[in-house]
């Protein structure tokens, strides 16, 4: 007889974050609804193997994948799923969690299970960079190179970003950026970095784009000038009351296609360290990738 239960697959990174997963899978099945789900548990050996696992599951139809692990972790299975069916679930287990944060998925196993089985389905935009995709927030400059640093560390952890942000801010130098939006015009600007932001956040709260709406059909462009010393604390405040937009050390600009044409090599997507080009084509895609997002996510 067959089942009429729903496939879900979890892609468990075991170097996500500081929790102990020992008895994680137990976690999930205790708050699973297994009368409407099947579980299957798979963990990630290497680096990409999420983005691997995630890309059978979808070409196998599982209906339901879900990253369990931190923002990299989100990006490599997510990027699997793109062009498929399957819905993206997340249990947040990472130092940042910054799409789960946005997409109002609690930090919480338990919390988070619950929300898989509330099933709330929403189609979303995502970014592409050339030939890459990134789902929350991507960057030149400051945030790539701690994004760099971050990866090579054998520390996870909020108090381990904050003291490479803080060791960093301090000697990192503004590079000159040039932009070219999609009716020809042309920003040159000297940033600390610039940020593309699908989605509100990088992660623990800090906001860099507040006013970003996953389903609107554009992206933000957010330039950040570097501020003195005694400025920073201000800039920082500021991003976790969602008011950053609002310093005078940021510029956002709303796009929908920009090349960046030439400035700081050092670049991530969504916390992730990736090579990439110039000129390099940034743009959104509309409504292209199905996410379980949070009861309470409008």
């Amino acid at each position: 007889m067959r089942s009429n239960k729903i496939k879900i697959l979890f892609i468990i990174n075991p170097k996500s974050g500081v929790m102990d997963k020992t008895k994680l899978v137990d976690q999930i099945l205790e708050y699973l609804d297994t009368s409407k789900y099947e579980p299957e548990f798979q963990w990630t050996k290497y680096s990409g193997h999420g983005f691997k696992l995630a890309r059978q599951a979808a070409m196998n139809h599982i209906p339901v994948v879900v990253s369990v692990g931190g923002d990299g972790s989100v990006h490599n299975v997510a990027s699997g799923l793109v062009g498929y069916s399957s819905a993206l679930g997340i249990i947040p287990i990472g130092s940042g969690n910054g799409l789960a944060r946005h997409l109002q998925i609690a930090t919480n196993v338990q919390q988070a299970v619950i929300t898989l089985n509330q099933m709330k389905i929403r189609s979303i935009d995502i970014g592409k960079i050339n030939n890459k995709f990134f789902f929350n927030v991507a960057g030149f400059g400051f945030d790539g190179k701690i994004a760099k640093l971050f990866a090579k560390t054998n520390k996870r952890g909020i108090m381990k970003y904050a003291q490479l942000v803080m060791r960093e801010f301090v000697k990192t130098k503004p590079d000159n950026f040039t932009i070219q939006f999609e009716n020809g015009q042309t920003l040159t600007e000297q940033a600390l970095m610039i940020s593309m932001a699908n989605a509100s956040e990088f992660g623990n709260g800090f906001s860099i784009s507040p006013m970003s709406n996953m389903h609107d059909g554009c992206l933000e462009l957010v330039v950040t000038k570097k501020p003195g010393l005694f400025a920073f604390p201000g800039i920082l405040q500021k991003a976790i009351k969602q008011q950053v937009h609002r310093s005078r050390y940021i510029k956002t600009y709303r796009f929908r296609r920009i090349n960046i044409i030439s400035g700081n090599h050092e670049f991530h997507a969504d916390g992730e360290p990736i090579s990439v080009k110039y000129p390099a084509t940034i743009e959104v895609i509309p409504k292209a990738l199905k996410v379980i997002a949070g009861e309470n996510y409008v």
